[in-house]
């Protein structure tokens, strides 16, 4: 794996992935090597309790109030199966995000990394931010096994999440560092040590 030159402080990484490619794991084992990983989806969760100013935006898009998790499922839902609306969320939602992970790095401005978990790191741009961006990938019939097990879901409920995001292979062409995840934890794990032990500081 290519050795990174940091010249920042920290040094950014962007930590992406898809549905069921593993990268909640990878998350985790940047975290075991006392790297702080600051989750956006920890952030987004937050921020939907919260943000009032955001919320009425999102009523205002989608039309009713959202004051429950049943309003937040028929979001889901809704968004689920129209692109224009999910993309329009999302320009909402992310600046707020933006503001939250850049508030949080100022508190960690001493270490020498910082991993941003972000599903989403190329649909909005966040890739533009980091230093490197790194994916955790596995092929599609892989995601698609995994997924129809992690979620007891049926083949074609299985096909229709995955195919409502970016494809991983799209992503790969993006990311700078590609971490395979298609063999055992160790070798995910392996692959993660050795790119950390490749950034100079």
């Amino acid at each position: 794996m290519s050795v990174q030159i940091a010249k920042n402080k920290p040094y950014i990484v962007g930590l992406t992935g898809s549905i069921a490619s593993g990268k909640s794991t990878a998350a985790d084992h940047f975290k075991s090597r006392n790297i702080p990983v600051i989750d956006s989806d920890v952030i987004v969760k937050d921020l939907w309790r919260e943000n009032n100013d955001m919320i009425l935006k999102a009523e205002s898009l989608f039309g009713f109030p959202i004051k429950s998790e049943t309003d937040k499922e028929k979001i889901k839902k809704l968004i689920f199966d129209d692109k224009k609306l999910r993309l329009k969320l999302n320009e909402i939602i992310h600046p707020y995000v933006f503001k939250k992970i850049n508030d949080q790095l100022i508190t960690f401005e001493n270490e020498k990394i910082v991993v941003i978990d972000m599903p989403l790191l190329f649909e909005v741009g966040y890739d533009k931010k980091c230093d490197v961006t790194c994916l955790v990938y596995v092929s599609k019939p892989i995601q698609l096994m995994r997924l129809m097990s992690r979620d007891d879901l049926l083949e074609k409920d299985a096909k229709k999440l995955i195919n409502g995001q970016m494809s991983l292979d799209t992503k790969k062409m993006k990311a700078d560092v590609i971490f395979d995840n298609e063999s055992d934890l160790d070798y995910l794990y392996y692959q993660i040590d050795q790119f950390i032990r490749g950034i100079k500081l």
